[in-house]
């Protein structure tokens, strides 16, 4: 198992937003799990094995609506 990463994402402000995020992060096979909090606002992302590039999960990110911070 790898280690998880956490990452820090601006312009989340509802439950809604923690939803749509977590749906955009798990539909991507190279990650296992994704658990997002509104408090603080970030990730936190383990990986079926190597972690994606951090230009992947910014891109992911955006996808979502959200900005990483």
């Amino acid at each position: 198992m790898t280690t998880p990463l956490t990452i820090s994402v601006a312009g989340m402000t509802c439950e809604g937003c923690v939803r749509a995020l977590t749906r955009v992060l798990e539909a991507s096979p190279a990650i296992k799990q994704a658990t997002v909090t509104l408090e603080p606002p970030q990730a936190r992302i383990l990986f079926q094995a190597a972690p994606l590039p951090q230009a992947e999960i910014n891109a992911l990110i955006r996808q979502a609506g959200f900005e990483p911070a």
